[in-house]
């Protein structure tokens, strides 16, 4: 994360330097892909290029590679290792393994989210990416937990089905159709409803980098996860584990 962070803010200033011609280029582009790239602003100032070039795609993808295998592994990875008796086999009630493991997996993205943080506020600066500390701040918070709500899924689906390949598959999958519905759906008239149903949505729509934290569409994320570990819970504990 630290060495995306570097290798991006050591382009910002060729970039900066050829702000109208790079303006130009953007104004010519697809609506569609457009939207890929995010809408915090033109690809030149600060917020546009942290937007386009690491929150849009790289920031989220890393860290939903991290939080999808955590969330698979937690569980499932353990019961596929045939470790996970040997830990059951303690006085340890399931509902304490499972949201302890959910539990590493938060902090363990919190810890990636606040490296990324770090990076941003002292390598930014030194390239001339000048954006407010609060709005760096909401847009790592956002990808934070866009991952955890994406890993609660894939802990779910592993805790469902004791299977990691499969739990991770399922919510990759789940993953690149929501990114596609998040992008897509404003370009449908039929189907702009289904943004809504994207959490890469809740993650971007409200341009953090430029706009600041949107405390509603946090707290989607925060449901999305909190359902999901729940019925974590409930399926793990349900599961005949012997089968």
């Amino acid at each position: 994360m630290v060495g995306l962070v570097l290798m991006y803010s050591a382009f910002y200033p060729s970039i900066k330097a050829n702000a109208s011609q790079l303006n130009r280029y953007m104004a010519s582009l697809p609506k569609a892909v457009k939207e890929m790239i995010g809408r915090a602003g033109d690809i030149t100032s600060p917020p546009g290029y942290l937007q386009s070039e690491i929150f849009a795609i790289m920031a989220p993808l890393l860290l939903l590679i991290f939080a999808i295998g955590a969330g698979a592994r937690a569980t499932a990875g353990e019961e596929e290792a045939g470790t996970l008796d040997l830990l059951l086999v303690a006085p340890i009630e399931r509902a304490r393994v499972v949201l302890e493991k959910f539990g590493a997996m938060v902090a363990a993205a919190v810890g990636i989210g606040v490296v990324l943080f770090l990076a941003l506020v002292l390598a930014g600066p030194l390239a001339g990416l000048h954006v407010a500390l609060a709005n760096i701040a909401a847009a790592t918070v956002s990808v934070v937990l866009l991952a955890i709500a994406f890993g609660s899924i894939a802990l779910l689906i592993g805790c469902w089905r004791g299977h990691k390949g499969v739990s991770i598959a399922i919510t990759v999958a789940l993953a690149v159709v929501t990114y596609l519905l998040n992008i897509l759906a404003p370009l449908v008239e039929s189907v702009k409803g289904l943004q809504l149903l994207s959490p890469f949505y809740y993650y971007i729509g409200h341009n953090p980098l430029r706009d600041g934290f949107s405390l509603a569409h946090a707290l989607v994320l925060i449901g999305v996860s909190a359902i999901a570990s729940a019925l974590a819970l409930v399926a793990f504990d349900r599961r005949d584990l012997a089968a």
